[in-house]
């Protein structure tokens, strides 16, 4: 009897060791490199043989690959599925020899940090991170609704309601940017997506400024407020028919680039084209400097809003003093809630159709009807990546920490 109590007591002793030294393990570990909650397991008994994914061991094959959603300079969009939650993703993939060839490093690092960073409900979210040797990966939310441009290019215009709908989401998300010291500098309706219920978000932050004191980017003094007409940034950069006139002064520029880039969409919404179309092939300031002229489609004070979001003077743009409440406060928004806007109260003027979670009926049949699996020729073309140290993307790897524990 003795005995059979010793073996029993051994047997308890080494399941408390075991299950202490994995307590130890998870205790030891960043929250943020762990898919299980701490203080949930922390008086919970585990079984010995539990199959524990560290964050950092994200890989591709723990997601199924669907479908094409996109593609682009770098890379493309693929639709996925995470086989640990089941849940569907947009995974963002980016080959590092075209970016290192087109010296896109510094702009991908800045995405992945806007990402991480911003918490919006009308900006995309960030869920997972993850590198290989010669690629990146980036899986944000997927947005079944697909882009603005489709569905601008399949209708035409919008109406007015519609239009006004998606420049007060777009407002209150780039007011978030630039709260945040964040310049967009590529809005456009190629990155605005809808979700399941007609709600936009922005995505593609490659082209974004981090805007810092520290970056040597502002005023002599060195001190100006974000805001301030005297903070200055001077790349070149951004798509032409949507991109301000200031960006190729060669002068410099600041976040109100972001409110001319609205003027621009909100023209397009209402009448199907941008202002400034004779500009996508090739860049011509004149053609900025050119006075509108007011299309049948656009009512008056819709038409005032639009010249003072394209004022060629950045000095004087509705948006230059006090950013978005600027814009808030022209007649074309009277009687809008903006705090129920922000919490997504106001119903869609539009809800996209879907037959099921994944139909990809909003999104272009040339991308859809691709083999995800296959290798686009064209990247061919390039030599195979070295990994280097510096080519190695240091604190690349994320996970949203709430994702997995829902």
């Amino acid at each position: 009897m003795g005995s059979i109590v010793s073996s029993i007591k051994k047997c308890c002793e080494k399941l408390f060791e075991t299950h202490s030294e994995l307590k130890e393990h998870l205790n030891s570990t960043n929250t943020n490199n762990s898919i299980l909650d701490n203080e949930k397991v922390k008086d919970s008994i585990i079984p010995v043989n539990i199959n524990i994914k560290p964050f950092n061991n994200f890989s591709l094959n723990d997601f199924k690959i669907i479908k094409t959603l996109g593609k682009g300079s770098f890379g493309k969009v693929l639709l996925v599925n995470n086989l640990l939650n089941k849940r569907y993703y947009a995974m963002k993939v980016l080959k590092k020899d075209m970016l290192q060839l087109k010296n896109q490093i510094i702009h991908t690092k800045t995405e992945r940090e806007i990402l991480e960073k911003l918490n919006h409900p009308f900006v995309v979210r960030l869920f997972y991170a993850f590198q290989t040797n010669e690629k990146l990966f980036l899986i944000t939310e997927y947005m079944p609704g697909g882009e603005l441009f489709f569905h601008l290019k399949k209708e035409g215009c919008f109406t007015e309601e519609r239009s006004k709908f998606y420049a007060c989401e777009m407002i209150l998300a780039i007011e978030h940017l630039h709260k945040n010291k964040i310049i967009y500098r590529d809005l456009k309706p190629e990155n605005v997506l809808l979700d399941r219920d007609g709600h936009i978000k922005l995505i593609d932050f490659g082209l974004s400024k981090i805007f810092s004191e520290s970056s040597g980017e502002n005023n002599e003094k060195n001190n100006s407020s974000f805001n301030s007409a005297s903070s200055r940034t001077f790349t070149i950069c951004g798509t032409p028919e949507y991109l301000a006139p200031e960006i190729l002064s060669g002068k410099g520029y600041n976040q109100t680039v972001d409110w001319w880039s609205l003027g621009a969409l909100l023209y397009e919404m209402l009448v199907g084209y941008s202002p400034f179309r004779d500009n996508k092939y090739k860049l011509d300031i004149a053609t900025y400097l050119k006075p509108l002229n007011q299309h049948k489609n656009i009512s008056p004070i819709a038409f005032s809003l639009i010249k003072e979001l394209l004022n060629p003077d950045n000095g004087f743009r509705l948006g230059s003093i006090n950013d978005a409440e600027d814009i808030k406060s022209h007649p074309f928004f009277k009687n809008v809630n903006w705090q129920n806007y922000l919490e997504k109260k106001v119903i869609p003027k539009f809800k996209p159709y879907l037959k099921n979670e994944i139909d990809l009926g909003n999104f272009d049949k040339n991308f859809t009807d691709e083999d995800p699996k296959s290798r686009d020729e064209k990247f061919n073309l390039f030599p195979t990546y070295n990994k280097t140290p510096e080519n190695n993307y240091e604190n690349f790897t994320y996970i949203a920490k709430d994702d997995l524990l829902n």
